[in-house]
Protein backbone atom coordinates (compact mmCIF):
# COMPACT_ATOMS: atom_id res chain seq x y z
CA UNK A 1 0.00 0.00 0.00
CA UNK A 2 3.03 2.06 -0.22
CA UNK A 3 5.60 4.18 2.05
CA UNK A 4 3.26 5.66 4.75
CA UNK A 5 4.81 8.05 8.10
CA UNK A 6 3.83 5.45 10.81
CA UNK A 7 0.67 5.98 12.66
CA UNK A 8 -2.25 4.62 14.87
CA UNK A 9 -5.52 4.26 13.99
CA UNK A 10 -8.54 2.64 15.86
CA UNK A 11 -10.59 0.62 13.80
CA UNK A 12 -14.13 0.18 14.63
CA UNK A 13 -14.54 -3.32 13.64
CA UNK A 14 -16.66 -6.58 15.02
CA UNK A 15 -15.21 -8.18 18.00
CA UNK A 16 -16.71 -11.64 17.29
CA UNK A 17 -15.54 -12.48 13.70
CA UNK A 18 -11.83 -13.81 12.99
CA UNK A 19 -9.48 -11.28 11.75
CA UNK A 20 -6.67 -13.22 9.81
CA UNK A 21 -4.39 -9.63 11.04
CA UNK A 22 -5.73 -9.01 14.46
CA UNK A 23 -1.97 -10.14 16.06
CA UNK A 24 -0.30 -8.16 13.77
CA UNK A 25 3.39 -9.50 13.24
CA UNK A 26 2.93 -11.96 16.33
CA UNK A 27 3.23 -14.90 13.63
CA UNK A 28 3.53 -17.55 16.63
CA UNK A 29 0.22 -16.31 17.85
CA UNK A 30 -1.18 -15.97 14.34
CA UNK A 31 -0.42 -19.54 13.69
CA UNK A 32 -1.88 -20.80 16.93
CA UNK A 33 -5.17 -18.68 16.37
CA UNK A 34 -5.43 -19.89 12.80
CA UNK A 35 -4.47 -23.77 13.88
CA UNK A 36 -7.47 -23.91 16.52
CA UNK A 37 -10.04 -22.22 13.89
CA UNK A 38 -9.03 -25.08 10.75
CA UNK A 39 -9.39 -27.57 14.09
CA UNK A 40 -12.69 -26.34 14.93
CA UNK A 41 -13.80 -25.88 11.38
CA UNK A 42 -12.48 -29.53 10.42
CA UNK A 43 -12.69 -31.37 13.16
CA UNK A 44 -12.61 -34.98 11.72
CA UNK A 45 -9.68 -34.32 9.10
CA UNK A 46 -6.11 -35.47 9.53
CA UNK A 47 -4.05 -33.64 11.71
CA UNK A 48 -1.37 -33.44 8.55
CA UNK A 49 -4.09 -31.90 6.76
CA UNK A 50 -5.25 -29.32 9.08
CA UNK A 51 -1.21 -28.94 9.64
CA UNK A 52 -1.35 -27.85 5.47
CA UNK A 53 -4.57 -25.84 5.83
CA UNK A 54 -3.16 -23.93 8.77
CA UNK A 55 0.19 -23.60 6.98
CA UNK A 56 -1.95 -21.71 3.96
CA UNK A 57 -3.59 -19.42 5.96
CA UNK A 58 -0.02 -18.27 7.33
CA UNK A 59 1.36 -17.78 4.41
CA UNK A 60 -1.91 -16.01 3.41
CA UNK A 61 -1.19 -13.71 6.96
CA UNK A 62 2.14 -12.77 5.47
CA UNK A 63 1.38 -12.19 2.23
CA UNK A 64 -1.51 -9.17 3.53
CA UNK A 65 1.07 -8.46 6.49
CA UNK A 66 3.85 -7.27 4.18
CA UNK A 67 1.33 -5.27 1.67
CA UNK A 68 0.23 -3.23 4.62
CA UNK A 69 -3.14 -4.78 5.52
CA UNK A 70 -4.30 -4.32 8.74
CA UNK A 71 -7.42 -6.00 8.87
CA UNK A 72 -8.82 -9.44 7.07
CA UNK A 73 -12.12 -10.37 8.71
CA UNK A 74 -14.21 -13.52 7.86
CA UNK A 75 -18.11 -13.48 8.42
CA UNK A 76 -19.57 -17.15 7.75
CA UNK A 77 -22.77 -16.56 9.28
CA UNK A 78 -26.75 -16.42 8.56
CA UNK A 79 -27.92 -13.25 7.90
CA UNK A 80 -30.43 -11.72 10.44
CA UNK A 81 -32.40 -9.88 7.36
CA UNK A 82 -32.85 -13.27 5.31
CA UNK A 83 -31.25 -16.66 7.05
CA UNK A 84 -29.12 -16.71 4.09
CA UNK A 85 -25.22 -18.00 4.54
CA UNK A 86 -23.12 -15.14 4.37
CA UNK A 87 -19.39 -15.85 3.29
CA UNK A 88 -17.67 -12.63 3.13
CA UNK A 89 -14.31 -11.44 3.46
CA UNK A 90 -13.33 -7.76 4.27
CA UNK A 91 -10.09 -6.24 4.41
CA UNK A 92 -8.74 -2.83 5.70
CA UNK A 93 -5.80 -0.67 4.96
CA UNK A 94 -4.33 2.77 5.11
CA UNK A 95 -3.41 4.49 1.75
CA UNK A 96 -2.43 7.74 0.33
CA UNK A 97 -5.25 10.07 -0.60
CA UNK A 98 -4.75 13.95 -2.35
CA UNK A 99 -3.76 16.65 0.27
CA UNK A 100 -7.26 18.66 1.11
CA UNK A 101 -9.57 16.74 -1.35
CA UNK A 102 -13.78 17.15 -1.77
CA UNK A 103 -16.55 14.75 -1.80
CA UNK A 104 -16.10 14.61 -5.97
CA UNK A 105 -12.09 14.15 -5.50
CA UNK A 106 -12.69 10.69 -3.68
CA UNK A 107 -15.57 9.19 -5.82
CA UNK A 108 -13.35 10.17 -9.16
CA UNK A 109 -10.31 8.60 -6.96
CA UNK A 110 -11.89 5.52 -6.31
CA UNK A 111 -14.34 5.05 -9.18
CA UNK A 112 -11.06 5.50 -11.57
CA UNK A 113 -9.16 3.00 -9.60
CA UNK A 114 -12.37 0.28 -9.66
CA UNK A 115 -12.54 0.99 -13.49
CA UNK A 116 -8.80 0.50 -14.34
CA UNK A 117 -8.77 -2.81 -12.23
CA UNK A 118 -12.23 -4.48 -13.63
CA UNK A 119 -13.30 -2.31 -16.57
CA UNK A 120 -16.30 -1.15 -15.57
CA UNK A 121 -18.12 1.66 -13.39
CA UNK A 122 -19.12 0.57 -10.19
CA UNK A 123 -22.66 -0.20 -9.63
CA UNK A 124 -23.60 2.32 -7.30
CA UNK A 125 -21.65 5.37 -5.38
CA UNK A 126 -22.31 7.79 -2.53
CA UNK A 127 -20.33 10.26 -0.47
CA UNK A 128 -21.18 10.10 3.01
CA UNK A 129 -20.22 12.13 6.36
CA UNK A 130 -17.67 9.99 8.25
CA UNK A 131 -16.19 10.17 11.65
CA UNK A 132 -12.72 11.07 10.19
CA UNK A 133 -14.68 14.09 8.01
CA UNK A 134 -15.55 12.70 4.83
CA UNK A 135 -15.93 9.33 3.29
CA UNK A 136 -17.06 7.67 -0.25
CA UNK A 137 -18.26 4.27 -0.85
CA UNK A 138 -19.49 1.77 -3.91
CA UNK A 139 -21.45 -1.20 -4.96
CA UNK A 140 -20.20 -3.59 -7.47
CA UNK A 141 -21.19 -6.71 -8.93
CA UNK A 142 -18.44 -7.42 -10.78
CA UNK A 143 -17.70 -10.90 -13.24
CA UNK A 144 -14.56 -12.57 -12.52
CA UNK A 145 -12.63 -15.35 -13.86
CA UNK A 146 -13.41 -18.22 -12.32
CA UNK A 147 -9.92 -19.39 -11.19
CA UNK A 148 -9.63 -16.31 -9.37
CA UNK A 149 -12.06 -16.70 -7.31
CA UNK A 150 -12.58 -20.74 -6.74
CA UNK A 151 -8.99 -21.52 -7.55
CA UNK A 152 -9.95 -23.47 -10.41
CA UNK A 153 -8.16 -23.65 -13.76
CA UNK A 154 -10.13 -24.01 -17.34
CA UNK A 155 -10.08 -21.96 -20.21
CA UNK A 156 -13.75 -21.25 -21.44
CA UNK A 157 -15.45 -21.29 -18.15
CA UNK A 158 -17.81 -18.68 -17.28
CA UNK A 159 -16.51 -15.85 -15.42
CA UNK A 160 -18.09 -15.98 -11.73
CA UNK A 161 -20.45 -12.64 -10.36
CA UNK A 162 -19.60 -11.72 -6.88
CA UNK A 163 -20.16 -8.98 -4.68
CA UNK A 164 -18.21 -6.01 -3.72
CA UNK A 165 -18.48 -3.11 -1.77
CA UNK A 166 -16.07 -0.61 -0.75
CA UNK A 167 -15.76 2.49 1.26
CA UNK A 168 -13.09 5.57 2.02
CA UNK A 169 -12.58 7.57 4.93
CA UNK A 170 -10.40 10.63 4.84
CA UNK A 171 -10.00 13.34 7.40
CA UNK A 172 -11.13 16.97 5.52
CA UNK A 173 -6.97 17.57 4.95
CA UNK A 174 -6.42 14.22 3.50
CA UNK A 175 -2.77 13.40 3.37
CA UNK A 176 -4.18 10.13 4.51
CA UNK A 177 -7.25 7.64 3.87
CA UNK A 178 -8.74 4.12 5.54
CA UNK A 179 -9.83 2.05 2.61
CA UNK A 180 -12.19 -1.00 3.49
CA UNK A 181 -12.89 -3.35 0.55
CA UNK A 182 -15.53 -6.39 1.46
CA UNK A 183 -16.31 -9.45 -0.78
CA UNK A 184 -18.99 -11.89 -1.38
CA UNK A 185 -19.58 -15.08 -3.07
CA UNK A 186 -22.82 -13.96 -3.67
CA UNK A 187 -23.52 -11.17 -5.43
CA UNK A 188 -27.04 -10.44 -4.22
CA UNK A 189 -25.27 -10.00 -0.61
CA UNK A 190 -23.53 -6.97 -2.24
CA UNK A 191 -25.95 -4.24 -0.90
CA UNK A 192 -25.63 -5.73 2.91
CA UNK A 193 -21.94 -6.46 3.30
CA UNK A 194 -21.83 -2.64 1.84
CA UNK A 195 -23.54 -1.67 4.92
CA UNK A 196 -20.96 -3.43 6.96
CA UNK A 197 -18.30 -1.92 5.21
CA UNK A 198 -19.67 1.55 5.40
CA UNK A 199 -19.71 1.46 9.24
CA UNK A 200 -15.95 0.31 9.45
CA UNK A 201 -14.44 2.93 7.62
CA UNK A 202 -17.31 5.61 8.69
CA UNK A 203 -16.38 4.87 12.48
CA UNK A 204 -12.71 4.17 12.28
CA UNK A 205 -10.33 7.52 13.37
CA UNK A 206 -6.84 7.70 13.04
CA UNK A 207 -5.34 8.53 16.41
CA UNK A 208 -3.89 11.71 17.29
CA UNK A 209 -0.86 9.88 19.99
CA UNK A 210 -0.29 13.56 21.77
CA UNK A 211 -3.58 13.45 22.83
CA UNK A 212 -4.76 9.87 22.89
CA UNK A 213 -1.23 7.96 23.46
CA UNK A 214 -2.96 4.24 24.92
CA UNK A 215 -5.62 4.13 21.89
CA UNK A 216 -5.08 0.75 20.79
CA UNK A 217 -2.97 0.33 17.18
CA UNK A 218 -5.00 -1.30 14.64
Amino acid sequence: MGTLTPGRIRLYAPADWFDLMADGGDRAATRARCAELVRLTYPRTAAERREQFTDALLAWHDVLYADGVLMNGIVTAPLPSSGEQAAWLVFAGVVEVPENPSDLDLGELMTSVFAEHYRAAPAYTEAYATDMGMGFGFVAQPALPRAAVAGVEGAGEDPVQVGLAGALATPAGGGLGLLVVGTSLNPLQAGELAGLVAVIAGRSVFVDEAQDGPAPAG
